[in-house]
């Protein structure tokens, strides 16, 4: 039987400061209190607040564009309030908010749920301006919060085995992707990966011309190519419908390479090759899943600085160095950072 969720109207926001302060100090006798989450939706996706469940937190209210949208999802969702506008959400008992919106509504919200004192989990790594995320990570950190965003590469075994093992293939010179996912989530993502293998990023080229090479198989051309301060040189073929796990990642360096698809690693050096499989995500949305639990981990400990995935700091290189990729593209040429 589907329970009617409350509609629930703005209130004096001292009692909902009042009460994460009681929440915080109940914590040290009772570890084990949920993280009461709200979660605000544009309803793109179905499974969200079932996912923020399985990772651990207690989804007690939803906000979407519209009263009714709110009362029907929220329903639909399980979550027992509704909320009538962004006002009444962050006058709530809640402690952390999962925003779940296009730009630019998901930066506002992020900043005012910030200003508000609550933990902030972008379920999307996407922006409108590179300097609100700046705005919201300086709101945070000079409040304790928690900003997290969820990148699935961040969730991906082999993204980490590839970082863990990365020096040892001696001097990187170039890593390739062929079939990474395309637009600006699937861009963002493969950007991080790259950040983390390689570290600075000094120049983006998405220019067709001006590519170091045009194309990776017959059917791949380089859509995107970075360069590394190390001196990498980073080529990336994408598609629309590529996907993180399914895409095929060869790092090559002087004394080794490693070729990478799903759990599979395939290692090549003056020993031999040999192949590794990677643990299963048992995840739907495995980037979701990590990011709830850097959030719940932040919240039940009262510690932002033990947040291991993505914050909004990784975005915000991210998006600037999307930028400088789209200005790439219009102008031609490489850009510079």
């Amino acid at each position: 039987m589907t329970t009617v969720p409350e509609l629930v109207a703005p209130r004096d926001p001292g009692l909902s400061r009042a009460w994460r302060s009681d929440r915080r100090a109940a914590r040290r006798d009772e570890p084990d209190l949920p993280v009461a989450m709200a979660l605000v939706t544009d309803g793109s996706e179905l499974s969200t607040a079932d996912v923020l469940r399985d990772a651990g937190v207690d989804v007690v209210g939803l906000l979407a564009p519209e009263p009714l949208e709110s009362l029907a999802w929220a329903a639909e969702a399980g979550a027992p309030r509704a909320y009538s506008d962004l006002i009444a959400l962050l006058s709530d008992d809640i402690e952390a908010v999962c925003v779940e919106m296009a730009p630019p509504a998901s930066d506002i919200v992020a900043r005012r749920a910030a200003e508000a004192g609550l933990h902030v989990l972008l379920a999307k790594p996407a922006t409108a301006e590179a300097e609100s995320l700046r705005a919201v990570a300086d709101i945070a950190e000079d409040a304790d919060l928690a900003h997290v965003v969820a990148l699935d590469g961040r969730a991906w075994p082999a993204a980490w085995h590839v970082q863990a093992s990365v020096h040892s293939l001696g001097r990187l010179s170039q890593i390739t992707v062929v079939g990474a996912p395309a637009g600006p989530v699937g861009r963002a993502e493969m950007i991080d990966l790259a950040l983390r293998w390689c570290g600075e990023i000094v120049a983006v080229c998405a220019d067709p011309g001006s590519m170091p090479a045009t194309a990776l198989t017959p059917d791949a051309p380089v859509t995107l190519a970075l360069l590394a301060a190390n001196g990498t040189t980073i080529l990336i073929n994408e598609r629309m419908s590529g996907e993180i796990t399914t895409a095929v990642v060869t790092v090559c360096g002087d004394v080794g390479r490693m070729v990478v698809q799903g759990r599979r690693v395939r290692r090549q050096d003056s020993t031999g090759v040999r192949d590794l499989w990677m643990p299963t995500v048992p995840a739907e949305r495995p980037g979701l899943v990590e990011a709830t639990y850097d959030v719940v981990r932040a919240a039940e400990l009262n510690d932002p600085a033990l947040v291991r995935g993505a914050t909004f700091h990784d975005l915000l290189t991210a998006s600037r160095l999307q930028v400088a990729a789209s200005a790439s593209r219009k102008r031609g040429g490489w850009v510079e950072l």
